[in-house]
């Protein structure tokens, strides 16, 4: 009988040690969870910043277009404003200087809109203030763009200069 006893208190301490090692497994494995968790989130928060680092230059590159752009459009407006009030009698020597400076414009155009603007529709349209300034009101459909005085541009969704317009005010 001593000696079962023996024996039988010889086997706790291995079962002990058996338990002991399980739990620092199991303890073990929670913190390698936890670590690679940790791993994921820091990783997740690396390609958001890195999206979000992106998305800055990009809005930081479409100002400096817009801002380009807005110097642009005055000269843009003044070569339609020439071109429109073209004499009826001009030289042979002069309609090609006129062709010249048509083409000009036409490229300068082509170019505005290589890079995403777009003239405003407004002719017809409701009033819409994102869109229109309202320069003038007269008789007609309320709220109605009338006539456009100068036309607007947008790049996207974004207005960079209204379209002036004149408004009718229903009557």
């Amino acid at each position: 009988m001593t000696k079962d006893k023996s024996k039988s208190s010889a086997n706790p301490p291995a079962q002990n040690d058996t338990e002991l090692l399980k739990l620092k497994l199991k303890d073990a494995e929670q913190k390698l969870e936890q670590m690679t968790e940790l791993g994921r989130r820091a990783i997740a928060d690396m390609e958001n910043m890195k999206r979000r680092v992106e998305e800055d230059r990009s809005r930081m590159a479409l100002f400096a277009n817009i801002e380009l752009v807005r110097a642009i459009l005055p000269v843009v407006d003044n070569f339609k404003r020439a071109q429109a009030h073209t004499p009826e009698d001009l030289s042979d020597t002069a309609k090609e200087w006129l062709q010249g400076v048509t083409q000009t414009l036409n490229q300068l155009t082509q170019a505005l809109e290589q890079a995403g603007v777009k003239e405003i529709e407004a002719l017809g349209q409701q009033f819409d203030p994102n869109r229109h300034e309202a320069i003038v009101q007269d008789k007609g459909p309320q709220n109605q763009v009338l006539e456009v005085l100068e036309p607007g541009y947008k790049i996207g969704d974004q207005v960079i200069r209204p379209a002036k317009v004149k408004v009718g005010m229903g009557e």
